[in-house]
């Protein structure tokens, strides 16, 4: 068995309310700690190639409009074609 420790954490009193459900089962900590340990490991994993194009050139598009110069205005009418 491996060792654990307790915390306390504060949690939004409607996420309490979902997470009942799983303390009726008797596996809410069991859940809690799988979620945590996907999202950890979400991180450690994470790959550029898993983000689609359309994805990348939204949020190119959203930092390119705060530019203002030149280059910034042709990437940003070249990436408003191809986004709308």
């Amino acid at each position: 068995m491996s060792r654990k420790t307790k915390i306390n954490v504060l949690l939004p009193i409607k996420m309490v309310g979902e997470l009942e459900r799983y303390s009726k089962q008797g596996v809410r900590s069991q859940f809690i700690e799988k979620a945590i340990r996907t999202r950890l490991d979400k991180e450690d994993t994470f790959d550029i190639r898993d983000v689609s194009d359309r994805v990348i050139m939204a949020r190119l598009h959203q930092i390119l409009l705060k530019r203002d110069d030149a280059a910034a205005h042709m990437m940003v009418t070249f990436l408003e074609g191809e986004l709308y």
